[in-house]
């Protein structure tokens, strides 16, 4: 505290010399003039001073025959005389700590940590709409409270926590498993869609359906309900019921057709994001057929995001062009999306031209799995 003080005041290096210069000692005891690190050198008394009790010697050695010189500057006030004419670089010094300040009470960089399968995005959508975003003040994060309604806002996670350090939010998750899911609610196995019963495996719940059995989209195979002489239990519906299924399709290949191929012309725009504030780096408007591409650059220190991104997106142009097939190509395309698009055995299929197109009618056999979990809902009917 004392270096500070003497730092504010301004210090003096000075030399006393004359005639026995070793008195301003007593003469500075005696008036209350603090010096510190005298030394004598060559007939001489250096030591250190103040600004303010310098400016008292005068009086005190005007009788003495000791006269004073002055060797070094040091402290605050010879560094604002020899900056008095740079103002703004006290100014701007200012304005950057002031500025910090600000700056340091609000949450600029939002890290999700713990997810998998849930996507980044769609957690930081939740916690958009609680209000926990890029900008937003610390003192509104609550982290307990707003981590419970994030749990309420997506059911996809089991357990969250909000962790605030610096200007850094970590948003912690952990994401409800399979098993969880499962085990949490009675269901019902249902069948997808029509078809003959091939196999039959059923873990939990009661099966109400055989092998060789014809059944319909809609009914229930397997059902979460179980009545024994100990009651009724309710249970979760787990197992694979596979069917031989028959589908019906339809695919049309028009004959007189536009694709859209690109020039090779590209044109990227981006926008530059500091905090919260976003700064066009483009000037004008695209016209004409493009197809879009989205990227995202932010700034990484020791893989610590910073709150400096770049936004791009990017605009590849496309033109129009007619194309004219033949039937026999058209067909050929028809088998290729056939093959492409759609699994299972082809059972029968049918080409009906026209002038404008060729149409595939076709029925496929497959055999899958058609058991899909329904959740059990419970009402009061009425008496």
């Amino acid at each position: 505290m004392l270096f500070l003080f003497r730092f504010f005041c301004g210090v003096l290096e000075v030399e006393f010399f004359g005639t026995y210069p070793e008195k301003v000692l007593n003469l500075a005891a005696k008036n209350r003039i603090t010096i510190w690190a005298a030394r004598y050198v060559k007939r001489k008394i250096i030591c250190k001073i103040t600004v303010k009790d310098f400016l008292k010697l005068p009086r005190i050695l005007r009788k003495s025959g000791i006269r004073v010189h002055i060797l070094k500057k040091r402290g605050f006030p010879f560094f604002i005389k020899k900056y008095n004419k740079r103002l703004g670089i006290f100014t701007g010094i200012i304005i950057f700590f002031l500025t910090l300040q600000i700056l340091s009470s609000y949450v600029w960089i939002i890290d999700v940590v713990g997810n998998k399968h849930v996507s980044e995005g769609e957690i930081l959508s939740a916690c958009n709409s609680l209000g926990i975003k890029e900008g937003v003040r610390k003192s509104k994060i609550k982290a307990k409270p707003q981590a419970q309604e994030l749990l309420l806002k997506s059911d996809k996670l089991a357990w969250s926590s909000l962790n605030l350090e610096g200007c850094k939010l970590t948003v912690n998750v952990t994401e409800v498993t399979k098993a969880q899911e499962e085990g949490s609610k009675a269901t019902n196995l249902k069948a997808e869609c029509d078809g003959i019963i091939a196999r039959i495996d059923v873990k939990s719940g009661n099966c109400l359906v055989k092998v060789g059995e014809v059944v319909a989209k809609g009914d229930v195979l397997v059902s979460g309900i179980i009545e024994n002489e100990n009651g009724t239990k309710f249970v979760h519906s787990i197992g694979e019921i596979e069917a031989i299924t028959e589908t019906e399709i339809e695919l049309e290949q028009k004959l007189n057709f536009e694709v859209s191929l690109p020039t090779g012309k590209r044109k990227t725009k981006r926008v530059l994001q500091i905090f919260t504030l976003k700064i066009p780096l483009y000037l004008g408007g695209v016209v004409g057929e493009y197809k879009t591409e989205t990227d995202l650059w932010q700034l990484k220190v020791f893989s610590q995001k910073l709150p400096l991104k770049v936004h791009s997106k990017s605009f590849v142009f496309t033109k129009n062009e007619k194309r004219m097939i033949s039937a026999d190509t058209a067909i050929e395309l028809l088998e290729k999306r056939l093959k492409n698009e759609h699994k299972g055995t082809v059972k029968s299929k049918k080409y009906t031209k026209t002038a404008e197109s060729v149409v595939l009618k076709a029925v496929l056999t497959d055999k899958k799995n058609i058991a899909v979990s329904e959740k059990l809902i419970f009402g009061i009917g009425k008496q």
